[in-house]
């Protein structure tokens, strides 16, 4: 790689490049991110993937700012998810930042999301670092990988081009140094500084509602300061900062071009990817009024059945606008009507609105309390809820099928059926509670494998030889059925509701 030559202007100072890390779900990225922090984020993380677009920024090793001390101080990154239902959050993190790194795992080579990555990154126009990941493992075939990415449009340093690639293993370090001395190097080679007095801009790059702290919008600031206080506008809301905190949840009271923060004193849910300005550095133009009408939130009314009847209406809530967007996204192509959206817990009048509309309630990472939860069963609302993206989308499509032939249901509890017993010309169930709870008078469908063999009632439960009216997870108990049923052991007894 051959230094570029540029003059060192007096007006320009050094400033915490932006560096966006992408790839193929289960590369390593979060995970590198961690071996960087010294954190553990990936164990929080439903599924251990990556469901929210957050920012991170870390102090450049002294032994690396030695060799150079007009080398930034720090780094901010922008950690994106790596799951295809993610591609327009990734888009975004692509655009906000300076340099992107391309997690390659070096034992799976270059996926499907690997080559979405290297369209963002050539869209954005950014140099780029390839960290070629999981060298520990044995038998992986560097060569063969290379050779991918060069077919997949990227053009390697060593094979004469200028996307360097550094060897790594985030699960012991290998290679982490070189890639920050890289990143820091390239941060130099492309001259990625800060003006001085250039006016303040941030881009949104996530948004959420918080029980404790109200609305909240992560940002990067990409050019001049922003201090507690400050007069702020972000579309068509304008307000004060209110308070600032860094991604460990530390106070602050200034950032810098480069810096992340997550914000506080919105008056409405910000748009990820929309920017942020200090309102004394412009002038806010007059927008019409349905322009503004998109930024607020309308109260909730059923709408208009001008659609298809047989159409499965949704109402979704979902934690974060950037996940809200993934699962609206993903969903573009199933049969369905999204009469309600939006960021925040599922309330009553999510209830209401979907007793109404006859609508299934979706939430994703919002677990309804047990007030929503008790006007639900009242309301006979269906509420699915779910903490893994992928796990929605393989799911709704049968939902909505089991929706549509009225053969969605709640279950109560599952027991599996250990033994069978005769007791006086009548079968006796033995079985074990395995989920939920299982009591005398329920409705249950019998389930052998995936197929249904059966619907009755429960007509007699025992423990050991006490009747009882009802058994927990753990209990093994004798089910006395309503109807005779050719039973199997291992087959499962599925209370309804």
């Amino acid at each position: 790689m051959v230094k570029k030559t540029a003059s060192i202007q007096q007006d320009y100072y050094p400033r915490p490049p932006i560096a966006t890390v992408l790839g193929h779900v289960d590369h390593g990225k979060t995970t590198l991110l961690d071996y960087i922090r010294k954190t553990n984020i990936t164990a929080k993380e439903h599924g251990g993937i990556t469901q929210h677009i957050g920012a991170y920024q870390i102090e450049v090793p002294e032994k690396i700012r030695k060799k150079e001390s007009n080398y930034a101080a720090k780094i901010t990154f922008i950690d994106t998810p790596g799951h295809e239902a993610f591609a327009k959050m990734r888009s975004h993190g692509a655009t906000v930042a300076d340099i992107a790194i391309l997690v390659v795992a070096a034992d799976d080579g270059v996926k499907p999301q690997t080559i979405e990555s290297i369209t963002h990154i050539k869209n954005a126009k950014i140099p780029a670092i390839v960290a070629l990941n999981k060298i520990d493992l044995p038998e992986v075939n560097l060569e063969k990988v290379k050779k991918q990415l060069s077919k997949a449009g990227l053009t390697l340093e060593e094979y004469g081009g200028e996307v360097p690639l550094i060897p790594i293993s985030a699960k012991t370090g290998n290679g982490i140094e070189k890639l920050l001395e890289t990143i820091i190097f390239l941060t130099d080679l492309f001259q990625i500084k800060a003006k001085i007095n250039e006016p303040t801009s941030g881009v949104i790059i996530e948004s959420s509602v918080s029980k404790f702290k109200g609305i909240t919008g992560s940002i990067v600031l990409r050019s001049g300061n922003l201090r507690i206080g400050d007069e702020v506008i972000n579309d068509n809301q304008e307000f004060k900062v209110r308070a600032m905190h860094n991604w460990q949840g530390k106070q602050l009271s200034e950032i810098k071009a480069g810096d992340p923060a997550e914000i506080l004193g919105w008056k409405v849910i910000p748009i990820v990817g929309s920017l942020i300005v200090k309102k004394a550095e412009m002038q806010l133009e007059t927008r019409p009024h349905e322009e503004l009408d998109k930024f607020v939130q309308k109260p909730i009314v059923a709408p208009e059945h001008t659609e298809d009847a047989q159409r499965i209406k949704l109402i979704i809530k979902a934690d974060t606008q950037g996940t809200l967007d993934a699962i609206i996204d993903g969903l573009k192509k199933v049969e369905i009507d999204i009469i309600h959206k939006g960021v925040g817990a599922i309330t009553e009048s999510d209830i209401l609105l979907a007793k109404i509309s006859k609508a299934l309630v979706i939430g994703f990472s919002q677990k309804p309390n047990d007030q929503v939860l008790k006007l639900a069963q009242s309301e006979k609302v269906l509420i699915k809820t779910y903490n893994i993206i992928y796990e929605l989308f393989d799911e709704i499509v049968d939902v909505i099928e089991a929706l549509k032939k009225g053969d969605l249901v709640t279950i109560l509890g599952e027991a599996k059926v250990l033994e069978l017993f005769n007791f006086k010309g009548e079968t006796i169930i033995g079985a074990r509670v395995i989920k939920g709870r299982i009591a005398r008078g329920d409705a249950v469908k019998v389930m052998r494998n995936k197929t249904e063999i059966g619907r009755t009632k429960i007509k007699s439960l025992k423990h050991h030889k006490e009747d009882i009216t009802k058994a927990e997870t753990g209990s093994e108990i004798g089910i006395g059925l309503a109807q005779k049923m050719e039973m199997l052991t291992g087959d499962s007894i599925i209370s309804i509701g």
